[in-house]
Parts: C-alpha cells; sequence; structure tokens
C-alpha cells in the first residue's frame, strides 16, 4: 500500500490517497481472514454460508430453532443461497423443517442433535483459528481496533443497512456518471 501511495503522489500529487491506506489493507486482510476461515470450515466438509446457518441456529440457545426469515435476517452473509443452503444440511442431517405451531403457514428451522454436535465440535477450532489471525496485535490493540470497525460499521450500515451481497442489479453509474466508485 505505501508502494502505490507513493505512485500515486508522484502521478498525481494534488489527491489525497491517505483512504488507500486503510481500505486496502482491510480489503487484503478480509482476504486472508475468508481464505483461512474457509480453510478450517472446508475441513469439516462445510462452507461459510453453511457454517454461518448452523452458528445462527447453535447460538440461538434450546430448541435451536429459527424461522427462514430471521436466519436471513441474523446472517452476516447473503441470503440469495439460503434455501439451498437448507436443502444441502437437511439431506446431511444437520437441520430439519418442522411447521411453525404458533404460524401454520410458516415453517421452522431446527438444528439436529448431529448439527449440534458438529457446531460444538467445531467452534472451538473457529475460534483459535481467528485467535491467530489475530495474534500480532496486542488486547489493547485489538480492542480499540474493534472500538474503530464499530464505529464504522455503524456509521457504513447507517447510511446503506443493505449489506454487500444482499442486493440486486448494480448499483453502479454509467461510465461518467456522478456517483462515485
Amino acid at each position: 500500500m505505501d508502494r502505490i501511495r507513493a505512485q500515486w503522489a508522484a502521478a498525481r500529487p494534488d489527491l489525497d490517497t491517505s483512504p488507500f491506506a486503510i481500505v486496502g489493507r482491510m480489503g487484503r486482510a478480509a482476504a486472508y481472514f475468508d481464505q483461512a476461515i474457509a480453510r478450517c470450515l472446508d475441513e469439516h466438509g462445510l462452507q461459510r454460508g453453511s457454517w454461518d446457518v448452523l452458528a445462527s441456529l447453535r447460538r440461538n440457545g434450546p430448541p435451536y430453532e429459527r424461522s427462514p426469515t430471521q436466519l436471513y435476517r441474523g446472517l452476516m452473509r447473503s441470503s440469495g443461497a439460503l434455501t439451498h443452503r437448507l436443502h444441502r444440511l437437511e439431506r446431511a442431517g444437520l437441520i430439519e423443517r418442522a411447521p411453525d405451531p404458533v404460524d401454520g403457514r410458516g415453517l421452522l428451522v431446527r438444528l439436529t442433535p448431529a448439527g449440534v454436535e458438529l457446531v460444538d465440535r467445531i467452534l472451538p477450532l473457529h475460534m483459535d483459528n481467528e485467535r491467530r489471525l489475530i495474534a500480532a496485535l496486542s488486547s489493547d490493540d485489538r480492542a480499540a481496533l474493534e472500538r474503530i470497525l464499530r464505529r464504522l460499521l455503524g456509521a457504513l450500515e447507517g447510511s446503506d443497512p443493505e449489506p454487500p451481497g444482499r442486493r440486486t442489479g448494480s448499483r453502479g453509474a454509467d461510465v461518467g456518471g456522478e456517483r462515485g466508485c
């Protein structure tokens, strides 16, 4: 990032390229995080989206169930493939779907005992993996970064509450348009 900023400083000294230092590094860090998390989950036959569904159900507490709408809203990923994920998890015996006793038209998604066991077995490994990813930071650094990211995401979510990946269609302008990139 420093080299890129130096190149831009030479090519366009009139521009403040300091955002590159943050946004670029966050993007690179996210790529490392995504790769390490995917590798860890892959060792257990899971993809990130499926793990997110299972973990969402498990952290909800007994009876480890939610409606598909609650799952969608609680996931940190796109819901575009939620139905497909649920089918795959159901075929694997990790979840089951049952009629909602309160709303006869609705369904509930529930972890099976095998699903609870899998999450409980993988979660400590997943946390160790994430801990390893941030090991270069002191506990004070981690606390400060968490506060800063909370504030940054709060501002981003306040101006655009729909997380990336949940949108359909293009949000950008044509070349020459006024919208920034």
